[in-house]
């Protein structure tokens, strides 16, 4: 009942990235709100227009059809997609909604809009809104007719608007002309509210602390009036009757609940329209799709390549593999599931669908994929592979893989369900695969499996569906009884054909019992985290001095252009920024041009402070981008001057920081890590220790996080990244600053602080440009200049602010039909109004009246003067910056400090990797124990073994570390635009950070499984195979950083290495023995970590036992010693270990070197 009242509009954007705002929207409401068919006609064309209504109400009709996007998705700009979740909670009609920061992104004329939206609606159909707002300019105050306000967990005041001003001046607190009222308001109650006495109460008598305001508050009036409503509640006399008062206090008059069920849809149009939804997920990623379709088609040439007409001695491990495979397909399953769990559990608390409809569109979803792999991969391979070729048996093998894949990927959907991370969900799933190879009756025979193993040889689903395929292809007419008994008999299949289909049944009750699990999974158990620090608010401590940056006289001052210091004595280079007719233009999918800038010409010169705004989406961000050189496409028109000079890109960094919209840091490093990591980074090393330590630590004061310095950076609110964002900047020393919306998520006295900051920064000489969406009256007059964007990309405003904005609201007061400032009203609100920012408003072109003004032609003259070499400023060519300032042994060294800690503080990862690889080895160990050489059968379990513990502890590698180093890339596309370091230091870290946990977890896994076992007890041997080992595991790990590397994302990432494991495996040696390979292909084995590691481990534990055993073959029986064994059938010879172990050491060599020219050449960072 509650859900169908409240509507809950989040802080965070989850959303699904590649839907459009449209569909986003459509769906919701199809969710809430039921097919238009299922209600009453007169109601239908309302239903249908519902949708388009609200695109327009909120401004998106422009965007409708543009996908959400997300960080690594182009799509709808920040302050949309902020919009798209406030319409996805609109849609549904609710009688009160609770919106949590809704402004966050949107520009004050948008946010004007949309809350007089919510108070039409209130007034309208008597609706009730409750927001939380941070940075209201009082255009937005006065739309709300109570405020409540809390500080520190205190109420300090709830009640009427009209009032709250005269309340605080009771207390003795006036609010100034030209201040907001929010700030003033948050000021006083924060404790700084000294400032605003009015002297009516004296200083000391006045409150300070978030308790004294909320003892005050509760012996007000006011107070005792809303506590008196509150407990009177529901007074009969308000209602006609007493039935009417008794229906008001009850839950029956919740009709709609009462008519309804909770859910807006029925069940099965609710899951025909999350199939639908979940078809569109799948067909708007091709990176994926086609992905799993061309791996498919590659894995079953290579292996119909591989067994074509082999001998039927090798079906056993043949067929085995062909199941196998769909094993780690299945894996990635959990990457995708988790991509859209976030966004799950915000739908289903809000009654969009049935957890059972999800869970069912989730496993039916994936029915034709799967089907298209499987034909793909099982046709090629049959075919070729020499296994009979009659219809019927192929309908079987096809029939029993297809069973076996959904089986096992409803398997690992339900593993994502029950984990609370993706890396937890691939311990699971490492941990259940183990056991599912190790017990399908390849690894080991099924006579040889130890009794207290047994019960897991029939609960593997593997084991049943090879079961299956090997009876199914021997009991064909092809093969005599005897020789099909004597075949099955050496694989230890004694069981009946009619195992055939009991194996297909028990496949399908997998999937459903795993599909109904995860149901459950879904519906009852929540991972949603909420992090956080608890922190002291915010002081002033910018208001009490006169400057954090003094400038110092230092040779060649800032005034005279050459280089100028601050409190730190670091010296910088003052810079004049020009841009002449700058344009850009991207090109649209369907091959056309769109321009986004159009002909800006302005400058930004040293000491000054400019204000880059604009409706959202006029392309503030855009320009920016475009002037600092981080735009990764699209074609760029004009000139951008430095001093004099066109902006050369590789020392244009040096002297540039750029504060993005976005805060992407690593989350395990602390603020005071991150900050120290920049400052010895982009530093010249000419500064001492001493001195970049001294401006880490006025940057930390400045942006008041000394107190929580070493809080990591990834349990910080979302305004404390935001200061983190621009102190790794500012520790830069920069001589141009560039900010991207900083005060976002800031509330209106933590951002006004920043921004004072932020102007003391550009007081020391430093160009600073800054985009900022709703600036109070106090932030606004911070700034010495305005450069004002319309729509489309077009110059509306270009020029000084003047005292109060004066010149500002002269210039736009002299054009003829603009409207006047009203008194009191916040100058950034006005002119953001005059040029039609906002939602659905049609205004002249500002833009004409300022290319025609004399403004512009005196703007465009100093442009051009500044543009001009001059004797006052530095050259920058003259200075031989290098583009990145450090030397490579210092990148290294602070790289792998960073990555170290990084490691170390992720224990989900490598704690995981310590418990489980002790507890493969106590599996495999005493599965194992003690398990003799003196027969063919028990030889090649030992061999079957020595792969799967190879295979399997390099794939869990090469799977879990794609979060890791996925998680990070964004984080290095960041710092690489910044010029901190260069790829090759950035990839050895990588490659150092792995190597204490591998050698620490082989080291465990080996000593445990190998004297379980029993294999040779001579201790250069036991060193040879761990050092080995070691090699394998460690080259596994950097496959997975070269793919996280490569591939776009982590989805494709997975398929990629799902696609290579399966590589390593065909080519080790073990599926089919080197002797049985055909010339054509053999050579593939050279490639292979696997083929080399397998080779040099058998051969050193095996090649020389000289024990007799009996071997069959062509139905002969003949004696010889293991040693002739080995080498015969695998070519597995001891005398040949070091060459083996010397060409795995080559590949680690070539993986580092790919791994270094991928970052360097291959970036998906698209801006």
């Amino acid at each position: 009942d509650l859900i169908k009242l409240v509507g809950l509009v989040d802080q965070m954007d989850n959303h699904i990235p590649t839907l459009t705002v449209r569909e986003t929207f459509k769906f919701a409401d199809m969710c809430v709100n039921g097919r238009p068919e299922d209600q009453p006609e007169e109601m239908r064309d309302i239903a249908t227009l519902r949708t388009e209504l609200l695109l327009q109400i909120l401004g998106l009709e422009g965007c409708a059809d543009t996908v959400v996007g997300d960080a690594l998705l182009r799509g709808v700009s920040g302050g949309e997609r902020k919009r798209v979740t406030v319409g996805e909670v609109l849609v549904g009609g609710q009688s009160l909604f609770l919106c949590d920061e809704i402004s966050t992104g949107l520009d004050s004329a948008a946010t004007f809009d949309i809350v007089k939206s919510m108070r039409t609606w209130c007034k309208t159909l008597g609706g009730s809104v409750i927001v939380a707002l941070l940075q209201p300019t009082p255009e937005v105050v006065e739309m709300f007719d109570d405020i409540l306000m809390v500080n520190e967990g205190h109420m300090v005041y709830h009640g009427p608007r009209t009032e709250i001003l005269d309340y605080f001046q009771g207390l003795g607190f006036t609010c100034p002309p030209r201040v907001d009222p929010a700030d003033f308001l948050i000021e006083v109650t924060s404790g700084r509210g000294h400032r605003y006495s009015n002297g009516t109460v004296p200083n000391k008598d006045l409150p300070v602390t978030s308790e004294d305001f909320n003892n005050l508050f509760c012996q007000s009036a006011i107070y005792k009036k809303t506590d008196e409503a509150i407990s009177k509640g529901f007074n009969e006399h308000q209602f006609e009757s007493h039935e009417d008062f008794k229906k008001a206090k009850s839950v029956a008059n919740l009709a709609r609940s009462k008519e309804k069920s909770e859910f807006g849809l029925a069940f099965v149009p609710s899951t025909l329209l999350l199939l639908n939804r979940q078809k569109l997920i799948w067909l708007r990623d091709p990176p994926l799709l086609w992905g799993k379709l061309i791996e498919a088609l590659i894995i079953g040439l290579v292996m119909g390549m591989i067994y074509f007409d082999v001998s039927s001695t090798y079906y056993l491990r043949m067929i085995f593999f062909s199941i196998a495979l769909f094993q780690r397909q299945a894996w990635q399953q959990i990457t995708i599931s988790f991509q859209l769990r976030k966004v799950f559990y915000k739908q289903r608390a809000r009654n969009f669908f049935r957890t059972t409809s999800y869970a069912i569109a989730e496993s039916v979803v994936q029915i034709p994929v799967n089907l298209m792999v499987s034909f793909i991969l099982g046709t090629f391979f049959y075919f070729m592979s020499g296994l009979t070729r009659t219809f019927e048996k192929y309908i079987v093998f096809f029939l029993v893989l297809v069973s076996f894949q959904h089986a096992i990927s409803a398997y690992m959907t339900m593993l994502s369900a029950l984990s609370p991370s993706i890396t937890v969900g691939q311990a699971l799933a490492s941990i259940s695969v183990s056991f599912f190879l190790l017990f399908s009756g390849n690894i080991i025979l099924a006579d040889l499996i130890p009794d207290y193993w047994i019960w897991m040889y029939w609960f593997s689903p593997i084991s049943w569906a090879l079961r299956s395929n090997m009876l199914s292809e021997f009991s064909s007419d092809r093969y005599t009884p005897v020789e099909s008994k004597t075949l099955l008999d050496s694989f230890s299949i004694s069981q009946g054909t009619e195992y055939i289909w009991f194996g297909v049944i028990v496949l399908l009750a997998y999937y459903f019992v795993f599909t109904t699990l995860n149901g459950l999974a879904l519906h009852f158990i929540r991972y949603e985290k909420y992090k956080g620090v608890s922190v002291k608010p915010m002081t002033d401590t910018a208001a009490d001095e006169d400057n954090v940056y003094v400038e110092v006289n230092t040779p060649g001052a800032a005034s005279d252009g050459a280089k100028s210091g601050n409190g730190t004595g670091l010296p910088f280079t003052p810079s004049n920024l020009c841009i002449k007719d700058l344009e850009y233009f991207v090109t649209l999918p369907s091959g056309e041009e769109k321009q986004l800038l159009r002909g800006i010409t302005a400058h930004f010169e040293p000491g000054r402070m400019v204000a880059l705004m604009g409706a959202t989406g006029a392309g503030k961000t855009t320009l920016m981008d475009v002037i600092a050189g981080r735009k990764t496409g699209g074609r760029i028109v004009g000139d951008i001057i430095v001093n004099g000079e066109l902006k050369n890109p590789a020392n244009f960094s040096r002297i540039t920081a750029y504060c993005e919209q976005m805060d992407i840091h690593s989350e395990a490093a602390t603020i005071y890590e991150a900050l120290v990591f920049s400052a010895n980074l982009r530093l010249p090393p000419n500064f001492t220790l001493e001195q970049r330590m001294n401006l880490v630590h006025e940057t930390l004061d400045l942006l008041e996080l000394t107190s929580i310095s070493g809080a990591m950076v990834g349990s910080l609110s979302v305004e404390q990244k935001k200061r983190v964002t621009i102190g790794v900047e500012v520790v830069s020393n920069p001589s141009i600053l560039f900010l991207d919306e900083p005060t976002s998520g800031l509330d209106a006295r933590s951002a006004l602080i920043v921004m004072r900051g932020v102007q003391s920064i550009a007081r020391t000489g430093r160009t600073v440009l800054c985009t900022i969406h709703q600036p109070s009256i106090s932030i606004f007059e911070l700034f010495d200049g305005l450069l004002l964007l319309q729509k489309g990309g077009y110059t509306a405003y270009f020029g000084d602010l003047g005292v109060d904005s004066v010149k500002m609201l002269e210039y736009f007061a002299s054009i003829p039909g603009t409207m006047e400032i009203r008194p009191q009203y916040n100058p950034a609100t006005y002119m953001l109004e005059v040029i039609g920012a906002g939602i659905g408003r049609d205004v002249k072109d500002y833009s004409v009246e300022y290319k025609n003004s004399e403004l512009y032609k005196s703007n465009r003259e100093r442009t051009l003067k500044l543009a001009e070499v001059s004797d006052k400023f530095v050259r920058h060519s003259t200075l031989n910056y290098k583009p990145i300032a450090t030397g490579f042994t210092n990148q290294l060294g602070q790289l792998a400090k960073k990555q170290q800690l990084t490691y170390w503080r992720n224990p989900q990862y490598n704690f995981m990797r310590m418990f489980l690889f002790p507890l493969f080895a106590i599996i495999f160990g005493t599965t194992f124990y003690q398990l003799s050489a003196a027969s063919v059968k028990k030889i090649n379990s030992h061999i079957g073994l020595i792969y799967n513990s190879m295979d399997f502890i390099g794939v869990i590698n090469l799977m879990t570390v794609l979060e890791v180093t996925c998680a990070e890339r964004a984080v290095f596309y960041r710092e690489r635009m910044s010029n901190y370091y260069g790829p090759l230091p950035y990839s050895l870290s990588l490659f150092f950070a792995e190597i204490p946990y591998l050698i620490v977890v082989i080291i465990l896994f080996v000593t445990i499984e190998y004297w379980l076992v029993g294999w040779s007890d001579n201790g250069g041997d036991f060193v040879f195979f761990m050092f080995v080992f070691y090699l394998y595991t460690s080259a596994c790990t950097y496959v997975g950083q070269w793919m996280s590397a490569l591939m776009p994302n982590e989805k494709v990432a997975n398929v990629a290495v799902g696609a290579l494991s399966c590589l390593f495996n065909l080519f080790s040696g073990y599926l089919l023995p080197r002797p049985a390979m055909k010339a054509g292909y053999k050579w593939f084995t050279y490639l292979m970590p696997s083929s080399y590691s397998l080779a040099a481990l058998v051969g050193v534990q095996f090649g020389e036992i000289q024990d007799v055993i009996a071997v069959t073959a062509n139905g002969v029986t003949t004696d010889m010693t293991v040693a002739e064994y080995i080498a015969d059938t695998y070519d597995f010879r001891p005398n040949r270990k070091y060459n083996f172990m010397a060409g795995l050491i080559v590949i680690w060599v070539v993986l580092q070197l790919a791994i270094y020219l991928t970052f360097k050449y291959v970036s998906h960072l698209k801006r």
